[in-house]
């Protein structure tokens, strides 16, 4: 009988364990740098610096925040290349492509 709770405990602990590895990962850099963004508002992030210009009546902006971490504007894209983003990258609707602001996937040496 104690073998047939420690299962049943056993079977319901291990899915919950596995959603919250999946949560505190998604939350991680490494995540971020592997994977690619795609966001279609601009009300998601969750910080903006100051404006550098504008692309089709939408401000760009030199530094965004996303998921707790810093992007800095890279180029302006065309819409087909939303589902083309690398990782690193955040495709920000019209068009707007920012790159993960991190030592690890920063361009500059």
């Amino acid at each position: 009988m104690e073998s047939l709770i420690f299962l049943i405990l056993l079977l319901f602990w291990i899915p919950i364990w596995a959603v919250r590895r999946e949560v505190a990962y998604r939350q991680s850099p490494g995540y971020w740098r592997r994977w690619g963004a795609v966001v279609l508002s601009p009300r998601a992030l969750q910080g903006r610096d100051h404006e550098i210009g504008s692309y089709m009546g939408v401000p760009i902006f030199e530094h965004v925040r996303f998921c707790g971490h810093q992007y800095h504007f890279e180029r302006v894209a065309d819409r087909a290349e939303r589902d083309l983003i690398e990782g690193g990258e955040l495709f920000l609707e019209p068009g707007l492509v920012y790159r993960l602001a991190d030592p690890a996937t920063s361009p500059r040496s």
